[in-house]
C-alpha cells in the first residue's frame, strides 16, 4: 500500500525538477561576443555596413531573436600593440587603447573575445617573435579571466615586397601551430598563390577585401566550433 504514495511523492518531485529546469533554460544568460580588430573588423570595405563580416555574423545569430550581445571595438589602422594589456609598455611601440584593448574586453564580462588583426603588424615592420608574444599576453589575459578566444588568420595584402607577402603565410602557420582549435583560418581561401588578394575578394585598394570576401570570414566564423559552443 505504501508504493503508490511514494511513487505520487516521486512524480511529483520530478515534476518540480523539470520546471526548474525549464525555468533554468528560459532565463539562460544572453553571452556577449567582443571583437577586437582593425580595419577588416571595422567593416572597412564592405557596402553597405551590413555586408561586413562582424555585421553579417551578428545579423545570422540574432534573426530569430537577441542570443548574442555583440560589442565591436575594432579600430581601422590597429595593430596587436593597441590590445595589449594595461599597463604595458615597449619603447617605441604603439600604448595600449585602454578603451579598445583587451582589458576593456573582459570588462564586459564575455563569454568569447575575438581577435582580428590581419596585417598591420607585418606592414608596420613588426617581427614575427613581436607578433607571438603580443598574441601570448593577450591570451594569457584572457585565460586568467576564464574568457574563450577566437584568433582570426591574417588576409592577403597587396604588398609590393613578395618577401611581406610571404610572411602573412609564416605568421599564420606559426600562430596555427601555438593557438591550433582558437584559429579561424581563412587565408588561403582570400589569396592568391602568392598571398596577394585574390581578385575575387578585393575591395580595389590593395589592402581591403570586398562584400564577397567579408562573407568568407562570415561563414567561416559561424562554423567555428568554439562560436558554436558559445552561441548555442
Amino acid at each position: 500500500m505504501k508504493y503508490p504514495i511514494l511513487l505520487s511523492i516521486a512524480a511529483i518531485f520530478c515534476a518540480g525538477c523539470n520546471k526548474q529546469a525549464l525555468s533554468t533554460t528560459q532565463h539562460k544568460a544572453v553571452p556577449t561576443i567582443v571583437i577586437l580588430g582593425s580595419s577588416t573588423a571595422a567593416g572597412n570595405g564592405a557596402t553597405p555596413p551590413d555586408s561586413a563580416w562582424a555585421n553579417r555574423v551578428q545579423a545570422t545569430v540574432n534573426k530569430s531573436g537577441i542570443k548574442a550581445n555583440f560589442v565591436n571595438l575594432a579600430v581601422a589602422g590597429y595593430t596587436t600593440y593597441q590590445a595589449m594589456p594595461t599597463g604595458y609598455y615597449a619603447v617605441y611601440k604603439p600604448a595600449p587603447d585602454t578603451g579598445k584593448n583587451v582589458n576593456k574586453a573582459i570588462a564586459y564580462k564575455p563569454a568569447l573575445v575575438i581577435l582580428n588583426f590581419p596585417s598591420n603588424d607585418i606592414a608596420e615592420g613588426y617581427t614575427d617573435t613581436e607578433i607571438l608574444n603580443n598574441y601570448a599576453a593577450i591570451t594569457h589575459k584572457l585565460d586568467s579571466a576564464k574568457v574563450q578566444y577566437i584568433i582570426f588568420s591574417t588576409q592577403p595584402r597587396d604588398f609590393p615586397d613578395p618577401n611581406q607577402r610571404m610572411r602573412l603565410k609564416t605568421i599564420n602557420d606559426k600562430v596555427i601551430a601555438v593557438y591550433t582549435f582558437h584559429v579561424n583560418d581563412f587565408l588561403n581561401q582570400l589569396s592568391t598563390s602568392t598571398y596577394s588578394i585574390n581578385p575575387a575578394y578585393s575591395e580595389g585598394d590593395g589592402i581591403h577585401i570586398n562584400n564577397a570576401g567579408h562573407a568568407i570570414i562570415a561563414k567561416a566564423t559561424l562554423k567555428h566550433p568554439i562560436f558554436l559552443s558559445v552561441v548555442n
